[in-house]
């Protein structure tokens, strides 16, 4: 039976890209999908480009001053306003949150108007706004065992939406040969995450520098607001290449060691390409939730972490050979990383959603 259905993501691609992979799959078995968002955020550029109109919402700010609180609670009585108002319009058979600030008064205004919520968490720990919308949740269906929450009896590990796209998606080799790389050659690609990190971004350049002469190749992605910063590296030698930003998703199977943080993304898109990965998670998200992420691959042996507090120059550089030099272990993270996943992520999802 055709239904509709309504999608809150907002605040960070972790939170949008998954929605979007999710909408697809619905939208492919005829239901009618609306998602709740603010027009000014990140939300507001990425779905109208994957075809999707907002229902615009506005997303509360958290301030910190008295005067920026008074703020805050004002756009969260607009928010429940406005959710409110696109549901008595579009009588929503459901709504999934994928978390965001926009969740939740989304979730809450839900089941004020009894429309079943199901909460989906990318991270190894539940996001405040999901947390929060929690407590009315049907079901929270979650890409990792969150071992410790209060609402552990209505969790179902699923996976990622991102994580199924492995299953049919054909990668372009030309992304990885265009580089100038060799395919039969060893690849380390740094990434720190699509805004990149001041600290991270210099430590792997003064590493680049120190250590200019590897038996693999490396390719470094700044983000576009550091690329200016260290293109110069790029007349090291030919097999060191920088650029601001690349379409990993056709890079995977050319990638021998990923060196990233831990954002959800990232997770799904390891464990859909069995890519092995050394992650430096950021030690200043919220909850700690990349530290987290990366640790739930490490305890499956399918990754390995380093804390950015602890390392230097010498000590990556060592960690990545290490790494890079051992096919025994490459392998033993590659299988279990195959072990995580069947690839049938969305189809566990809409098995979950009672569709």
């Amino acid at each position: 039976m055709k239904k509709t259905i309504f999608i809150s993501a907002g605040s960070s691609g972790g939170h949008i890209y998954p929605a979007i992979t999710l909408a697809n799959k619905l939208k492919e078995l005829h239901h009618d999908v609306y998602f709740i968002a603010s027009s000014n955020r990140i939300e507001g550029s990425i779905l109208p480009q994957h075809g999707y109109d907002i229902l615009n919402v506005t997303s509360p700010t958290v301030r910190k001053p008295f005067r920026g609180f008074l703020l805050f609670i004002k756009e969260l009585i607009q928010s429940f306003k406005e959710t409110h108002s696109h549901v008595k319009k579009y009588h929503p058979d459901m709504m999934i949150s994928f978390g965001g600030s926009i969740s939740f008064a989304s979730g809450w205004v839900s089941f004020f108007n009894r429309v079943p919520l199901y909460i989906h968490e990318q991270n190894a720990v539940l996001g405040l706004s999901n947390e929060w919308i929690a407590p009315v949740a049907k079901k929270i269906l979650t890409q990792f065992n969150i071992e410790k929450s209060l609402f552990k009896s209505k969790m179902v590990v699923v996976g990622s939406p991102r994580t199924s796209e492995f299953k049919s998606y054909q990668p372009n080799p030309k992304v990885f040969t265009d580089l100038g790389f060799d395919p039969s050659k060893p690849c380390v690609v740094f990434v720190m995450g699509s805004l990149g990190s001041y600290t991270m971004q210099k430590m792997i350049a003064d590493m680049i520098v120190q250590f200019p002469e590897v038996d693999y190749q490396r390719l470094f992605i700044t983000g576009t607001r550091f690329y200016d910063s260290y293109h110069h590296l790029n007349d090291l030698n030919s097999k060191t290449v920088v650029v601001p930003s690349i379409s990993l998703i056709d890079l995977y199977s050319n990638i021998t060691l990923l060196v990233s943080r831990g954002g959800a993304t990232t997770m799904a898109e390891v464990i859909g390409s069995n890519t092995p990965t050394l992650f430096i998670p950021s030690p200043y998200v919220t909850r700690n939730h990349q530290f987290l992420n990366a640790q739930s691959l490490q305890k499956a042996l399918a990754a390995e972490i380093l804390d950015e507090r602890e390392i230097n120059v010498e000590v990556l550089y060592h960690a990545i050979n290490a790494i890079v030099h051992d096919d025994e272990k490459l392998n033993a993270m590659k299988n279990a990383l195959k072990s995580l996943s069947q690839l049938d992520e969305l189809d566990q999802i809409v098995k979950e959603l009672d569709l």
